[in-house]
């Protein structure tokens, strides 16, 4: 499934197989998980701003190593992950 230029999206093992035995391919990443929703929720969620949401940035996507990609995407959208609320309530 294409989501951008660029970017595709797949859960096939044969997608990934064949990506693996392409030579030379120019870049790819793997990443692994689930989230499992139920109907009607990440709509919900998203219209609470419960998610932060932002452009598709390749470089963050291919360039940035998997332990920092969060973070600096949080700093892109203009903020310190510090000063994220992580809980409910008044702080």
């Amino acid at each position: 499934m294409r989501v951008c230029d660029g970017i595709y999206l797949s859960t096939s093992a044969r997608v990934l197989q064949d990506a693996i035995a392409t030579p030379n391919m120019a870049r790819a990443r793997l990443i692994a998980g689930y989230a499992g929703w139920g109907p009607g929720q990440l709509d919900e969620e998203v219209a609470a701003s419960a998610w932060l949401t932002s452009d598709i940035a390749l470089d963050l996507v291919f360039e940035t190593p998997a332990d920092e990609m969060w973070e600096q995407a949080i700093r892109r959208l203009g903020t310190e992950p510090g000063s994220l609320q992580l809980g409910s309530g008044v702080h």
